[in-house]
């Protein structure tokens, strides 16, 4: 099993992430994929999937009824992927969000 990446390291985190597993879309230029979020905060997600994402890499991702989030790459391991949202989720949004799950 591979280690967590050093900036995914529980002492560097902001807030506490909440369990979400979900099937979204994915979205950067013509790429298109399901992927699945495993968690989700109001800053941003983690994101297990198939395709090639690299730190720093930009893109949205379409949860449920709600808008399209534009998110940014903050760390890779494998097939997994955190990102961070351009803007934070509402505290009422992330509410609606977990109970979809």
């Amino acid at each position: 099993m591979a280690s967590q990446p050093q900036s995914d390291n529980i002492n560097t985190r902001r807030v506490e992430r909440k369990p979400f597993k979900a099937s979204v879309h994915f979205r950067r230029g013509e790429r298109r994929a399901n992927v699945e979020v495993r968690d989700i905060t109001h800053l941003g997600a983690r994101i297990a999937g198939v395709f090639l994402a690299r730190k720093g890499d930009r893109f949205w991702l379409k949860i449920a009824t709600l808008e399209s989030i534009e998110a940014r790459v903050a760390w890779v391991e494998e097939f997994e992927f955190g990102c961070e949202f351009d803007r934070p989720l509402s505290e009422l949004v992330l509410e609606a969000i977990l109970r979809t799950a």
